[in-house]
């Protein structure tokens, strides 16, 4: 058996607090809800997490305050066998507030806290980057952090993975340095200099963001997918139908277990495929770390899908 591949996720913790309403409040409107359920959450930490339950050797890189919740997510790493390059610092640890509907969508409201500490100097006094395999971000934390890990994974020779979530506006010299960028259908669109709900195709989007420096575009769909987009082809992967009950740790699960597969030298579109079914697992159980799948519950998914 060959030795997992070694990922170096670098991002934001927060501890997620959600409640389940009959639907999403507007402005001005108190919602009831029920079943309230605190996990731990930030995209950087479920990436991490779901990326050593699909088979990876993986390190973290993040900062957290100096009380109980970072106290419960240095836990939590040891547990999942994370090696944690985290620091603590005086800002309290992030939070985010979730609003569940009951068709599975959700709203959140996130307090950064101690993911805006997190900067260049501490990702690369972390020292996990150099000889990992892929090196996979997202935009939770400061652009500087994320700047420099991107810049020490290219230049280290691992595939460099981002998922640009939340949006920011990125410069042509960050996205040069970026292997394969895994965006939204509104967060392409973005990229690709248009508004999110502008009336241009995922490829069209894709290809433009493309000519801004990335050697692939994974464009994901949710309940349509994901497309493949590099300078020689664009290939829609299917969807796994799933019974949905919470879709908010989805992202996290695709991204991990696509980087993971990656590591694992499978193809662009082999990898959409773990990622896709990874995502689906995860919708269908509430809250993101209890949702994120082992990699045998990928490996049965998949071959159940290709065996119907």
């Amino acid at each position: 058996m060959t030795d997992p591949p070694r990922i170096a996720a670098v991002g934001s913790y927060n501890h997620d607090m959600s409640v389940t309403v009959p639907s999403l409040p507007v402005p001005g409107e108190t919602a009831s809800g029920e079943d309230f359920q605190e996990h731990a959450g930030g995209k950087g930490s479920n990436q991490a997490i779901a990326a050593a339950r699909s088979g990876g050797d993986v390190a973290f890189v993040g900062a957290v305050g100096d009380d109980r919740f970072g106290e419960y997510a240095r836990e939590l790493w040891a547990e999942e066998g994370i090696d944690a390059a985290v620091s603590s610092v005086e800002t309290a640890t992030g939070v985010a507030l979730i609003h569940v509907e009951e068709s599975g969508e959700n709203a959140i409201a996130v307090a950064s806290g101690a993911n805006d500490d997190l900067d260049a100097e501490t990702v690369q006094s972390a020292g996990v980057i150099d000889g990992c395999d892929v090196l996979l971000t997202q935009l939770e934390t400061p652009i500087s952090a994320v700047t420099e890990a991107v810049s020490c994974g290219a230049a280290t020779g691992a595939e460099v993975v981002v998922d640009p979530a939340p949006y920011r506006d990125l410069p042509d010299v960050f996205l040069q340095d970026v292997s394969i960028l895994t965006p939204n259908e509104s967060e392409v669109r973005l990229l690709a200099g248009h508004e999110p709900d502008a009336d241009i195709d995922e490829e069209t989007a894709a290809r433009a963001v493309l000519d801004r420096g990335p050697d692939a575009v994974v464009v994901t769909l949710g309940a349509d997918g994901a497309l493949v987009v590099t300078d020689d082809d664009a290939t829609a992967v299917d969807p796994i139908p799933v019974d949905v009950v919470d879709t908010t740790g989805a992202g996290d699960a695709f991204n991990a277990a696509f980087a993971v597969a990656r590591g694992n030298g499978l193809s662009h579109l082999a990898a959409t495929e773990r990622g896709i079914a990874a995502g689906a697992l995860a919708c269908t159980e509430r809250g993101v770390v209890p949702s994120l799948p082992e990699r045998s519950a990928i490996d049965e998914l998949l071959k159940r899908e290709r065996s119907a």
